[in-house]
């Protein structure tokens, strides 16, 4: 279950991580690895900070801290960089994770990218900003300085200039080039306007793009060695555009120089469009301001000429009385709103404001003309076709030489693309906000679709979602998507009924085409339409005839939804709409994907308090300064405690065993040195049951240096009751197995019992003799009486190593010396071997081999190996039976022993079988001792195994671990496993 919530994690868009309460970050989902390029152990504590943009660090820390303070969920902004080195803006949304009794245990927080839409913002900003300078009347240069310099911070790594068209048109005048090198700008001016003379001189001369991708390829303007200068500057790219008058009257050409070879994408085309298109509002205002101020200074020499000059201004250019009346508008003027001069007269230029402007602008013109002081206003004027536009409207008095103002002069300036670009900023900031203050996402595409109508006048908006989660069969195919409704706050209800369950096809309809292919589909005209009849015909008896679907897709390409734009009449998207359509995809996008992540995000929470309780697994993090210990849900209940309690040391120590006391000063031990620990324990709980636990803990530093562990208990006492059955079924089947080997063993055990009993008797007859000698030979009675006691002793030791090794005894673990237990199991199979005409040969290491484990099972394995060799050497008839026992280290901290025979062998493929459970070679054998010998030995943490000789014969060897820390249960465990057998009936399953 972890591995699954662990792959949900990584599989959610944004970059996932969490903190622990003090916060320290201790997660990162694997999006966030991939993207940063860190490691998530080098991004633990501190080690985020690294992919933070160095100035955004401070305030983000300051946040974060304030964020911990108050323990309540923010977001913050930040730069994040990227494997690559680059950096791109992240929403960090923080919310905080408490227990059930509200005490907080964790942050999460997703990373979410707004690159896209931190740089539209400081687009438009840049671009309200240049539309200001413009409106204010700043000096043209100056404006095309401030245009360079946002074209070069919206496309890192570029250069830009503007050139002017010299008044006849033939040669270039410097413009402005910021980051440019002097040398570089004065080659340039001058230059004829020609397709010769360079890409900006070409581009004006052909009123038409220029792009060099590559000057080192290029092979235009040879003759003015234009690109052996370009290149000699550090220039190895050039993308020129002329800049043209609302007449298509070339004013220059804008131009972005590169240091690489790189061709424009179609988003720099549009970045360029937009450049160009102020650029020539800044020079047209520039040029009819100048016009309008020569016109003006010769207006008292010749009216009329001023008039046919004011006409031919592309601005709207008036003159009023002293009293306010209108006695003049140019002829632009009288073009774009439909009335004639005659109708301007007076205050009848007031029928062309909006009726919402028209109280305020006269309140306003009233003021000025009280004032006699120059001003602006801001108005909607109505165009010719009924279509209301903003302009600026600016006034300056003349006056005479006695400072009384004679005449007002204005000019009014369109702004209605600033006005819908500020209208635009407000709606999206308004939408983020939404999203950032958790707004439902049926309340935040409701807006969206609002702001969209409000910016593209006299249409109606929708969205549809796809849900992944729902299928429909469709014609016996693979079952597909299917769309449920997501906003359509003015279309009406009954257009969109039928809407939840509509299967994602191409013949649902242009939304569910457009989903489907993921491409934008345009249905210009309804009625002329033929595809999607059904759909049409429903659509048509709503009064529609436009339909515009694009595809909302995620950051990972994978469509969301469907955005769509309906009109009353045939309509195509022009280029405008189809920037405003992706600007609102895409904030549709990140709203949707910002809705899923939350929810994915809440549901993985749930999963993993879920599979804590299922797996009886908790955990807990110990702060040891400040002995704070905090546990979540599953821990109170497998301790069995109160939630509302504060966990302390004293508390746990309470509900540990009394035999257990010394692993919890162990414990205390290892983290006075800072190490890590790991422990099995058992809890004696109040109703005298007994559960097992398994504890591990991982010590770690926070950013104050202290030292803290995070860890996870876990109740293993199903696990010890199931293994406690197993071993006692083991240790009832080694018994059997024992006294099984005892009917092969009868002839050498008789051997060695026969031995001492003879001896007894020899000496004892010995000593009556000499004691009835006369004299009685006292000396050599002392001597044969010590015989006597000494092969007594020898015949006492074989049957307690016979009773020992036969006995049906516990496991009981201790030091072994495996050399001295292998003589003991030697010397009572000598016999039986010496029968069988075994040759038996000892290797025995010169160190003592010291390992820890049950005596009686190890010498157990070592008789069944001895006899499993000998019987392996009872068909040998053509050499030698040698059998060889050796022992050695093995790798340093382990004992190993070779039984080696030279016998029939073993074939490879059955090396894995013999030690199968009965499995037998023999035709006598239950098929049961190596299989029992396997067990033993990896119950003492070691290996048994077998290999082929080079010549004849199989060697059998296992190797267990010499240190006490190794084997199960020695140290750690030993104290709880010696008392499993007699505790059984107190242990409790925890619920």
């Amino acid at each position: 279950m972890e591995n699954e919530l662990s792959g949900v994690v990584d599989a959610l868009p944004g970059l996932i991580w969490t903190a622990r309460p003090d916060g320290q970050f201790d997660f990162f989902n694997q999006r966030w690895c991939q993207y940063t390029g860190l490691r998530a152990e080098e991004a633990y504590g501190h080690g985020w900070q690294a992919a933070i943009f160095p100035e955004d660090l401070p305030e983000l820390l300051e946040s974060w801290q304030s964020i911990l303070a108050s323990g309540e969920a923010a977001e913050m902004e930040a730069r994040l960089r990227r494997f690559d080195g680059a950096y791109r803006w992240f929403l960090f949304r923080i919310s905080p994770l408490a227990d059930s009794s509200g005490r907080l245990i964790k942050w999460c927080g997703m990373n979410t990218d707004i690159e896209d839409r931190k740089r539209a913002e400081a687009l438009l900003a840049g671009e309200k900003s240049l539309l200001e300078m413009v409106a204010s009347a700043h000096s043209m240069p100056r404006i095309l300085e401030a245009l360079c310099q946002l074209v070069e911070s919206t496309a890192t790594g570029c250069y830009c200039s503007v050139v002017l068209v010299d008044r006849e048109g033939k040669r270039l005048e410097h413009g402005v080039a910021p980051s440019l090198p002097t040398s570089f700008v004065t080659a340039i001016n001058g230059r004829p306007v020609n397709a010769e003379s360079g890409p900006c001189a070409m581009a004006a001369y052909l009123n038409e793009q220029i792009i060099a991708a590559d000057l080192t390829s290029e092979t235009r303007w040879a003759e003015h060695e234009w690109c052996q200068m370009a290149l000699a500057h550090g220039l190895r790219a050039c993308w020129s555009t002329p800049i043209s008058s609302a007449q298509s009257e070339v004013l220059g050409a804008f131009a972005i120089y590169y240091g690489e070879p790189r061709a424009p994408t179609p988003q720099d085309q549009a970045l360029i469009a937009q450049f160009t298109h102020i650029a020539s509002i800044a020079i047209e205002r520039q040029r009819s301001q100048m016009i309008l101020m020569r016109a003006l200074a010769e207006l008292r020499v010749a009216e009329c000429r001023l008039r046919t000059i004011i006409d031919a201004i592309p601005g709207f250019v008036w003159s009023a009385a002293p009293d306010g009346n209108v006695d003049f508008v140019n002829q632009p003027w009288c073009d774009y709103t439909g009335v004639s001069k005659e109708g301007t007269r007076g205050s009848g230029w007031q029928n062309a404001i909006h009726p919402g402007d028209a109280g305020s602008l006269q309140d306003y013109w009233q003021a000025l003309l009280q004032s006699g002081e120059p001003g602006q206003f801001e108005a909607r004027l109505r165009r010719f076709d009924g279509t209301f536009r903003w302009f600026l409207i600016k006034a300056v008095p003349l006056r005479d030489e006695a400072g009384q103002v004679v005449k007002w002069y204005g000019q009014n300036t369109d702004i209605d693309d600033r006005k819908q670009a500020e209208t635009l900023l407000a709606g999206e900031k308004r939408l983020l906000e939404m999203m950032a203050d958790g707004c439902s996402l049926t309340l935040i595409l409701e807006a969206l679709c609002e702001l969209v109508e409000a910016t593209a006048s006299g249409c109606y908006c929708s969205i549809l979602l796809v849900d992944p989660r729902r299928t429909h069969p469709h014609g016996g195919a693979s079952p597909s998507l299917c769309l449920q409704p997501g906003a359509a706050p003015s279309l009406p209800a009954s257009l969109m009924e039928g809407i939840d369950g509509r299967p994602v096809s191409v013949d649902s309809g242009p939304c569910a085409m457009a989903a489907t292919l993921n491409q934008q589909v345009i249905a210009a005209d309804l009625m002329s339409e033929t595809r999607w009849d059904a759909w049409c015909a429903l659509v048509l008896a709503h009064g529609m005839r436009a339909n515009w679907s694009t595809p909302i897709a995620s950051t990972s390409g994978k469509v969301l939804g469907t955005f769509a734009i309906l009109y009353g009449e045939a309509k195509k998207p022009t280029p405008l709409h189809q920037n405003l359509i992706a600007q609102f995809t895409h904030l549709a996008s990140i709203a949707i994907e910002r809705a899923q992540g939350e929810a994915a995000l809440k549901r993985s929470e749930a999963f993993l308090a879920k599979a804590q309780r299922l797996s009886s697994s908790g955990s807990f993090s110990w702060h040891v300064g400040a002995d704070e210990i905090t546990c979540s849900e599953q821990v109170y209940r497998i301790f069995e405690l109160d939630p509302d309690l504060p966990v302390t040391l004293d508390l746990i120590a309470s509900r540990q065993h009394p035999e257990d006391t010394p692993m919890l000063q162990d414990m205390l031990d290892r983290v006075r040195a800072g190490k890590d620990f790991e422990y099995e324990h058992r809890l004696q709980m109040t109703d005298g049951s007994v559960k097992y636990l398994h504890t591990v803990a991982h010590g770690t530093r926070d950013q104050n240096g202290q030292f803290e562990y995070i860890g996870a208990v876990h109740d293993v006492t199903e696990r010890r009751l199931s293994e406690e059955a197993l071993g006692k079924v083991r240790s009832e089947l080694a018994h059997v197995a024992r006294v099984t080997s005892l009917g092969a063993l009868t002839a050498s055990i008789a051997h060695e019992v026969n031995q001492p009993l003879s001896g007894i008797i020899t000496n004892a007859s010995t000593c009556l003799r000499m004691l009835a000698a006369d004299p009685p030979n006292v000396d050599g009675a002392r001597e044969t009486a010590r015989r006597t006691i000494r092969d007594g002793n020898r015949a006492s030791d074989v049957i307690t190593r016979l009773r020992a090794l036969f006995a049906k005894k516990s496991v009981a673990t201790e030091t072994v010396d495996l050399n001295e237990a292998a003589r003991e199991v030697i010397a009572l199979s000598r016999s039986e071997l010496q029968r069988s005409r075994v040759i038996l040969h000892t290797d025995f290491s010169d160190d003592i081999l010291i390992v820890i484990g049950d005596r009686v099972q190890l010498q157990q394995v070592i008789l069944n190996l001895l006899l499993n060799a000998s019987d392996a050497m009872s068909g040998v008839g053509d050499h030698a039976k040698h059998l060889v026992i050796k022992t050695r280290y093995d790798d340093g901290d382990h004992a190993r022993l070779s039984v080696q025979d030279s016998g029939v062998g073993i074939d490879n493929h059955s090396v894995d079988k013999i030690f199968q459970a009965f499995y037998t070679t023999k035709n006598d054998g239950m098929g049961m001792g190596l299989s029992i010998s396997r067990s033993i030995i990896e119950s003492h943490r070691g290996r048994l195994w077998a290999e082929a000789n080079d010549g004849p014969g199989a060697t059998f060897s296992f190797s267990i671990p010499c240190n006490a820390e190794d084997v199960t249960g020695v140290q750690r465990h030993g104290v709880m496993r010696k008392h499993a057998v007699t505790e059984r009936q107190h242990v409790v399953r925890n619920p």
